[in-house]
């Protein structure tokens, strides 16, 4: 029997990844292709959010046999990569700034590279403007333990923090901020670019107490996941102070009371990723699968929480969403 390692990311809270969506349409896609689970191949998950645990995943899943290794996200996919470089690694990941791109084109990876649709370009990303017309400031915090924090990036806020002696959210059009392009995005759609980065919650919840709910957005990626208590932490904040929280590459945070998320199908990538690994089992060569551009899109808005915030989406604007959702429905996470 063949051996499919699995090490999982970005889960909602409390929900193990073998209940989510784009879990069931990886195993699915793998069963369409002749590998049933319990008779042609073995499936193991582990969840795992740090470094740290992504590492200890790989080498136990590597000690245990694993034939092929499915990854999700790039943070992941970059500590796994790094354990072995001989086992078959199917992921998908984003790469924004080129975070991890040349380590996700070993030889031995391959997948699906996330052109995460809301910041792909300032057409996409001006529908900022439309969603919030009140918007001037985008506040975009990230998680310091995380790859998509580049170690330039730690050590700039690091030293910036160390002058004021708290942390400090830079402005973009500076050389200090990370994540330029976004900075870039930002300047042309005409808002204004906060960025910060911080260690754990206790830090982080006077630093969002700067966010003036009069004129700002509060803007995240996934990465809070693998921060205990950012998540509920950024969630009950947005609530608490109305600032439209609008979730990168996360649709399904609009049915846990934020704002809207715009995101990338899971559903789609977790069924191509199946494919793609069983293209291996059946004796493919990940080096002879390139890696494709993944361009879905998936968007969901919450009207409840439009209205508590006082906005008022226009016809238009919500053609741009998949689906309208009224209050927290609690669906299977994606």
């Amino acid at each position: 029997m063949r051996r499919v390692g699995i090490v999982n990311a970005y889960t909602l809270p409390r929900t193990p990844g073998r209940e989510t969506l784009r879990m069931r349409a990886f195993v699915d896609a793998l069963a369409a292709a002749g590998w049933r689970e319990g008779q042609e191949i073995a499936i193991d998950l582990i969840d795992a959010e740090s470094d740290a645990e992504a590492g200890a995943a790989a080498r136990r899943l590597v000690a245990d046999g694993a034939d092929v290794l499915h990854t999700f996200g790039t943070p992941i996919t970059m500590a796994v990569a790094e354990t072995t470089s001989e086992i078959p690694i199917v992921y998908y990941g984003a790469h924004p700034e080129g975070i991890g791109d040349a380590t996700c084109s070993a030889p031995n990876v391959t997948g699906q590279v996330v052109k995460v649709p809301f910041t792909s370009n300032y057409k996409s990303f001006r529908l900022l403007r439309r969603l919030v017309p009140r918007a001037r400031v985008v506040w975009v915090p990230f998680y310091e333990a995380t790859r998509f924090v580049t170690p330039a990036m730690r050590e700039t806020h690091r030293a910036v923090r160390e002058r004021a002696g708290r942390r400090v959210w830079l402005r973009g059009g500076t050389d200090e901020v990370g994540f330029r392009t976004h900075a870039a995005l930002a300047y042309v759609i005409g808002v204004e670019y906060r960025e910060l980065v911080y260690s754990d919650t206790p830090e982080l919840a006077p630093a969002l107490e700067e966010i003036d709910p009069a004129d700002g957005v509060l803007m995240l990626y996934n990465e809070p996941f693998a921060s205990p208590g950012s998540a509920d932490l950024f969630l009950d904040f947005a609530a608490r102070r109305g600032i439209p929280l609008v979730w990168n590459n996360n649709p399904q945070i609009a049915a846990m009371g934020g704002f809207c998320g715009i995101g990338s199908d899971f559903v789609r990538l977790g069924r191509v990723a199946g494919e793609t690994v069983a293209a291996i089992l059946a004796g493919v060569r990940p080096r002879d699968i390139p890696r494709r551009l993944d361009e879905s899109r998936m968007a969901w808005i919450n009207l409840d929480t439009a209205e508590r915030l006082g906005l008022q989406p226009t016809d238009d604007v919500l053609r741009c969403f998949d689906r309208h959702i009224r209050g927290c429905p609690g669906d299977p996470c994606m």
